[in-house]
């Protein structure tokens, strides 16, 4: 009983900081996050994506994590032709991180795999959360035989409901409201055969 009240307690302390430092959205101190350049192997009939997010956490964002709710970094993927500007495929997928104030630690939820990884410190949390790892991106058979290819990423964060905030806080703004990305090099389906 008493771990639950001081778990209820603390998720809100944390509230009530977040609150009071978000009142106003040009106090926000964000960070201009990167999207490293993806790197793209071929495994089993698959182009398989890896890559991360980096320059993502900030104190205050750090205290947001610790809130207990479930935090949301959303991924698009867009397989372009070279020379065209509209994707011929867009696969999205997103992961999730959440703090347990009652087991201390973090669980991260990824839906491209859907699994998750539990028992997590918060800097094994922080490392995985924006981290995609080996992601079977789409089948060779999207590739045309004679075309050139690149892969364009992009992430972002959506609005959260924080105890004491009336209005949703929108977790972009602690990225400088900067929806990071990336595109690979130019590549072929045979690029990926031996």
């Amino acid at each position: 009983m008493e771990t639950g009240f001081l778990a209820a307690f603390s998720k809100k302390v944390i509230s009530t900081i977040i609150a009071v430092g978000s009142m106003f959205y040009s106090t926000i101190d964000g960070v201009t996050p990167i999207l490293d350049t993806p790197e793209l192997t071929f495994r089993n009939e698959n182009l398989v994506v890896s890559t991360t997010i980096t320059n993502c956490y900030t104190e205050e964002f750090d205290q947001i994590l610790l809130s207990g709710n479930i935090i949301t970094i959303y991924f698009s993927a867009e397989l372009y032709q070279e020379n065209t500007h509209t994707p011929d495929t867009t696969i999205s997928f997103f992961h999730t991180l959440q703090y347990s104030p009652i087991g201390k630690d973090f669980t991260v939820y990824f839906s491209e795999f859907d699994e998750g990884r539990t028992s997590l410190t918060m800097e094994q949390a922080k490392v995985l959360f924006p981290q995609i790892y080996r992601h079977n991106i789409l089948s060779v058979e999207h590739l045309k035989n004679n075309g050139n290819f690149y892969l364009q990423l992009t992430a972002w964060l959506d609005k959260i409901q924080i105890d004491g905030l009336e209005e949703e806080l929108n977790l972009l703004y602690y990225w400088n409201s900067i929806k990071p990305n990336c595109k690979s090099a130019i590549f072929s389906r045979y690029n990926f055969q031996s």
